[in-house]
């Protein structure tokens, strides 16, 4: 994605913002903080980003006119050459960090440091990802006319643009996904639902399309498809803080909880290096608490399973990886080495700890491996999520709708 799309792809991550208290502010600025407050929630940032620079000014110790700063500045980028939108941007991350410091933790400023925090890396050369090149849109003018008419809060007109944009360019993953914001921004839930299920269709790999409709589903009232939506957005990108928070407040909202099976593997061997004869040299680390219990053996067969990877076994079943990592396959095939051992031992499931009784579990049904990648990775096992999820995208959501949300 091009720096200018980027900036703009920013916009809708605070659209669904919940609106943030005034507090106490003096008499003359009280005028002025309502007239931004107004142009501020009929999403016109172009208007409001004058008058919250003022009220910044005025209170710069006020974590709300920094935060709405912030998001005016965001909201109003797309509107400047492609060349001003980073350093823009970078003020306005700047602006969220301040109020961060201040006392201001709210999800809508976590949400958008995560994404502006990417934006800057990517911009700086940080990242593995770098923004493709290639021939502007079919599509792109049509979508800048778009985000002009969001930004001065022309929602309507706003719609029609991106429907434009998406007509001349199917695969752009923004115009439906923001046509659909500006729907739901005027209460038409219905059309937004449509917008946000062709934005899923473009790319169902990318969390927001996903997020937006389960917000849209709550908005109408239907708790029990908006779960879904939510879930899908973790499938989509597990590792980011943004879809976990939407499952979060979902289940806030409907007195659900959500908390992952409480699994606590045995510690990981440990490398020493090599010896004279350069052969690795691994570390086998039990804690003394696991000898004499009934899972005592499965904690060696783990243990050992583990050990043998990180040996000559990883490179057999990685060839063309030079460097050791912890992998989905070695951590699949420990847990299954020692839950062998406990079965063929008979150990009786009343006997075991939470630990290796949810892990029987979650073997019988088929949703280890799941486990795994969702709620116990590091960043070796990351590794391996994309290919597993291109194969078992269904069995990932059943895990998370059926291990990880509780019903009230």
């Amino acid at each position: 994605m091009r720096t200018g799309e980027k900036a703009l792809a920013l916009i809708a991550l605070f659209i669904l913002g919940s609106p943030l208290a005034l507090g106490q502010i003096s008499a003359d600025g009280q005028k002025e903080a309502a007239t931004a407050q107004s142009l501020y929630d009929a999403q016109n940032f172009i208007a409001a980003q004058p008058l919250y620079e003022d009220l910044h000014q005025r209170q710069p110790a006020s974590t709300v006119y920094t935060e709405r700063l912030a998001m005016s500045l965001v909201g109003s980028a797309g509107n400047h050459p492609v060349a001003e939108q980073l350093a823009i941007l970078d003020r306005a991350r700047k602006l969220l960090l301040d109020a961060k410091a201040a006392g201001d933790n709210s999800n809508l400023l976590q949400i958008m440091l995560e994404k502006l925090n990417a934006l800057s890396a990517s911009a700086n050369g940080q990242t593995n990802n770098p923004a493709p090149s290639g021939p502007p849109s079919p599509g792109a003018d049509a979508f800048q006319r778009a985000e002009r008419a969001f930004s001065s809060g022309k929602l309507s007109e706003a719609v029609v643009a991106y429907q434009e944009a998406f007509a001349a360019d199917p695969k752009m993953y923004e115009a439906p996904l923001y046509a659909g914001d500006s729907e739901f921004k005027q209460g038409h839930y219905k059309d937004a639902d449509e917008w946000y299920a062709k934005a899923v269709a473009v790319d169902p790999d990318r969390e927001t399309a996903h997020r937006y409709w389960g917000d849209c589903l709550m908005k109408q009232g239907n708790t029990t498809q908006a779960e879904g939506k939510f879930i899908d957005a973790i499938v989509a990108d597990p590792y980011s803080r943004t879809p976990r928070i939407g499952l979060k407040q979902w289940a806030d909202a409907t007195g659900a909880t959500v908390v992952p099976p409480p699994i606590q593997l045995p510690a990981h061997p440990t490398s020493k290096g090599k010896d004279k004869n350069g052969k690795d040299q691994i570390n086998i680390n039990i804690d003394s608490s696991a000898l004499g219990n009934p899972a005592s053996s499965a904690v060696l067969a783990y243990s050992m399973g583990a050990a043998l990877w990180q040996g000559d076994k990883f490179h057999q079943n990685f060839p063309n990886e030079k460097q050791y990592r912890h992998s989905l396959a070695e951590e699949r095939e420990s847990i299954e080495t020692a839950l062998s051992v406990l079965k063929e031992l008979k150990v009786k499931p009343d006997t075991l700890d939470p630990t290796w009784k949810w892990l029987l579990q979650l073997d019988k049904d088929g949703m280890l491996d799941a486990w795994i990648l969702l709620d116990n990775p590091d960043q070796g096992i990351a590794q391996d999520y994309l290919a597993y999820r291109a194969a078992h995208r269904d069995l990932l959501h059943a895990y998370i709708a059926k291990y990880d949300v509780h019903p009230k």
